[in-house]
Formats: structure tokens, C-alpha cells, sequence
């Protein structure tokens, strides 16, 4: 551990001492660190340590299909938990993922299972980024309560080398002005990836996982609109995450294969990339049904639902959705039932059926608000308030779409604000009162094209002329 500062080494050495005397006892740590590259280090390092003194070493991952700690100890089939120690990872993908559900699924494991635990009397490290330290502590107080250590590495900027380093510069300017946390993100990430290249190689199966993680941090940057500069940014995403797949199929890692390819996917749909993006998600469908995973069967039906909508063939998207809507049943996925109605209304809000649109938004809204969805609450309301604008009903659907908006804002929820500006654009122009439409209009315009939304663009620009 000579690279390490002399606090990481006091940190390694309580770890290394608290696995040394747990032996034989269940015992709960908590690593906690945001360098992929570090985390790696450390783990090989107690574990090499561990089995010079004839301890058996296992190394589990948590699913993301079933995010439960006791079932990856299970997956492992642990011999001797006498003389063992498990080490955990998996938790940073869960908080990468975006899905609120999943997470709460993880956190609602750890809280109910100290009984299960008990069959493995060994030392258990669970890493975890810093990130979901303080949801583990508030949502999972029991599990909190009896941990048997918390141990941070913390890893101090050093320059990153491996994209342009004027751009990275601009990006150290930009943390200090923004107090969105994803520049901070992706200049951590250059940095553990820069440190992963000089350990292992830029071909080794331990980069893979940070070009993953680097390109998804890039491309979020992209769509959300927080890219510096988009084009360069878009480029710096592809490359990472086109690395990701190429050393995702070399080693065979179809799970994380199938969240580059969603990830890239998801960044061309939002682009307007129609083309780019149904060829990525259809790769996609395929390998997620080889692996069985279902949740991302039934996402991938609705990405390429979303696709043919945006290309204006409702009939394919309703087909898509409709087999979106039959996986998230049989799985029991409420939230994905609830995302396919709200699609589906869409489809009969344009076939000018205001009734079946009004039903299918209402159904949405409904479990949205069961299981404290509230970004996709903001998003049915809004629907509503576009289906009463559709019949006419101007004070109904302002009162809707500022309901809808207001929550938007508040989510930062860019694309949506967007939306939004342009329907009551569209409202106060039937109203009449054109320089508050053009205000809107103009909010809107502005939104578009800080998210690179070229054809999108175009399109509200020959609708607002027309």
C-alpha cells in the first residue's frame, strides 16, 4: 500500500485487523469508496493478505434483478464461513442505475435480514459508494445499527490524463460554479480510470467496469443538457462506452454488456437518433433475453416504443408498449405498468381518443402516486393538462400544465420543462395573447437546443410558424 496516503493506510490497517479478528463471527463492514481503481487495489490487497494465513477469500456481486445481500452470499455457496471472509461489491451499480425502485428493494433487504445473516459467522464486507452511505444509515436503521465498522478511502485529485486536458480543465472550472455533483463524478472517474490504466492496462477486464461508468457519466451529461460542450462530450461517451462493450463481450459480462448498450441507446433516443438508437436497443433486447433479465426486456420494448413514436408510427409504438406492458405485469414491475399506460395514452391522445387517453393517464397517475413516483406524477399531470388542451379546455389545461410544471422545475427535469413551455405556448396563442406565447416559446427553443434536440427543434420552430 506504499501509493496510498498516510490516511488510507491507517483506514486499510483498522479493516485489515477488524477481517483478522472477526474470523469465525458474523461480522458486518462497510468500505466506503468512489475510486473504482483504489477499491480494486484495496481488495486485492486484503484479500491476498488473508489467503498467505490460509483464509478462504470469496468475492460476490449483487444482482440488480434481486438486490439482496443475503441471496449473493447464497449465489456463492460459501463452505467454510469459519475461516472466510466475503467480499461484496455490485451496490455502486444499483446507485448508478437511476431506478429508485431497485435501490429501495437493496436498502429494504439489508433493513430485514440480521436473522438470515447468521448462517455465514464470518466478516462481510459490503462496499458501497459514498453516495449510499446516508441511505443505508436512514433507510436501513437496523442493519446500520449493528455494523461492525464503517472504513472510507478517500482518493485526492491528481490530473486526469486520458481526454483533453484544456477540456478537463474547463470541466475543474465548471465544479466550482455548478452544485450539480456530475462534474465532480466525471472527474473522479477520469481519475480512476487514468490510475486503472497505469495498474492493469487499458485492455484488462479491471478498466472495464470505469469505461463503463465514465461513458454513462458523459452521455447523462449530454442528454440532461450539462455538457460544457455537447459535441465533445457526445464523442467522449461514445468512445467510453463502445470501450465498455468491446471488453464486455471479451469477458463474457452480459449483465454489464446490457447496461452500456441501454446506456448509449438512451443517450441517442434522447439526441433524436432514431436510427443509431433502435440499432443499440435492439442488440440490447437481445442480449437481455439471453440472460433472462425481464426488467430490462420490458424497458427495452418501451425504448423502442418511444422510438417509432417519435418517428410518428403509433401502430408499431403501440404494439412495442403493449408488450412492455405484459413483461411489467408478469413481473410485477408497477412502476414500468404505470410508465406503459402513460405511453399508451399518449398513442390515443394522438388518435384524438381524449377519453381512452384521459382513462390511461388517470390509471398511470394513480400507482405513480401509490409508489411515490414523483417524477412520473409531474409527467401524467402534465399528459392531463395536454389532453384538455387537445379538447379545448384552456383553463383546465393551464392549471394542469403550471401543477406540472412547477413539479418539474423542482425535479429538474429538463426535457419535460421543455415540453411543457411548448404547450403553454401552444395555449396562450389559441388564447390569443401572443407575447406570452412567445415567451413560453422562446423558454422552450432555449431548452432544445441546450440539449442538442436538432430535430426536435425543428419541429416546434415549423409548428410555431405554420
Amino acid at each position: 500500500m506504499s501509493d496510498l496516503t498516510v490516511e488510507k493506510t491507517n483506514t486499510y490497517d483498522r479493516l485489515i485487523v477488524s477481517l483478522e479478528a472477526g474470523l469465525g463471527t458474523l461480522q458486518i463492514l462497510l468500505a466506503v469508496c468512489d475510486n473504482t481503481a483504489l477499491r480494486q487495489q484495496t481488495m486485492r490487497q486484503y484479500e491476498e493478505e488473508l489467503e498467505a494465513q490460509g483464509v478462504r477469500v470469496y468475492r460476490l456481486s449483487i444482482n440488480p434483478q434481486e438486490p439482496s445481500l443475503l441471496q449473493a452470499l447464497i449465489d456463492g455457496k460459501i463452505e467454510n464461513a469459519s475461516q472466510a471472509i466475503a467480499t461484496v461489491t455490485g451496490a455502486e451499480k444499483i446507485s448508478n442505475l437511476g431506478d429508485r425502485q431497485t435501490l429501495k428493494s437493496f436498502l429494504g433487504y439489508l433493513q430485514w435480514t440480521r436473522e438470515a445473516l447468521r448462517r455465514y459467522p464470518m466478516p462481510i464486507v459490503l462496499w458501497l459508494p459514498s453516495a449510499l452511505l446516508p441511505e443505508v444509515a436512514n433507510l436501513a436503521p437496523d442493519f446500520w445499527s449493528w455494523r461492525g465498522g464503517t472504513f472510507t478511502f478517500k482518493s485526492a485529485f491528481s490530473t486526469p490524463v486520458s481526454t483533453d486536458p484544456i477540456y478537463i480543465t474547463k470541466l475543474s472550472e465548471d465544479s466550482s460554479k455548478r452544485s450539480s455533483g456530475s462534474v465532480l463524478s466525471v472527474l473522479q472517474l477520469e481519475e480512476s480510470l487514468a490510475e486503472a490504466i497505469k495498474t492493469w492496462g487499458e485492455e484488462s477486464a479491471n478498466t472495464e467496469p470505469i469505461y463503463y461508468q465514465l461513458g454513462r457519466a458523459y452521455s447523462e451529461r449530454v442528454w440532461k443538457g450539462e455538457a460544457i460542450d455537447r459535441e465533445k462530450e457526445q464523442l467522449f461517451a461514445e468512445t467510453y462506452l463502445n470501450r465498455a462493450i468491446t471488453l464486455q463481450k471479451r469477458y463474457k459480462r452480459q449483465y454489464d454488456l446490457s447496461y452500456s448498450l441501454n446506456s448509449l441507446g438512451y443517450m441517442y433516443k434522447n439526441l433524436g437518433y432514431w436510427d443509431k438508437a433502435e440499432t443499440i436497443y435492439k442488440e440490447s433486447l437481445q442480449v437481455s433475453e439471453e440472460i433472462g433479465d425481464r426488467r430490462i426486456v420490458a424497458n427495452t420494448f418501451g425504448q423502442l416504443g418511444d422510438i417509432e413514436r417519435n418517428r410518428g408510427n403509433w401502430d408499431a409504438s403501440e404494439a412495442l408498449y403493449r408488450q412492455y406492458l405484459q413483461v411489467s405485469e408478469e413481473i410485477g414491475d408497477r412502476a414500468g405498468m404505470a410508465s406503459s399506460w402513460g405511453v399508451l395514452g399518449d398513442i390515443e391522445r394522438n388518435r384524438v381518443n381524449w377519453d381512452a387517453a384521459e382513462a390511461l393517464y388517470t390509471q398511470s397517475l394513480q400507482v405513480r402516486e401509490e409508489i411515490g413516483d414523483r417524477v412520473g406524477m409531474a409527467t401524467s399531470v402534465g399528459c392531463l393538462g395536454e389532453t384538455a388542451l387537445g379538447r379545448g379546455n384552456l383553463d383546465e389545461a393551464e392549471k394542469l400544465l403550471q401543477q406540472a410544471l412547477n413539479e418539474m422545475d423542482a425535479l429538474g427535469m429538463t426535457w419535460s420543462i421543455g415540453e411543457t413551455n411548448w404547450d403553454l405556448a401552444l395555449l396562450e396563442k389559441q388564447r390569443g395573447n401572443l407575447i406570452i406565447a412567445q415567451q413560453y416559446y422562446e423558454k422552450a427553443k432555449s431548452i432544445y437546443q441546450q440539449l442538442g434536440a436538432k430535430k426536435k427543434l425543428e419541429g416546434i420552430e415549423q409548428e410555431w410558424l405554420a
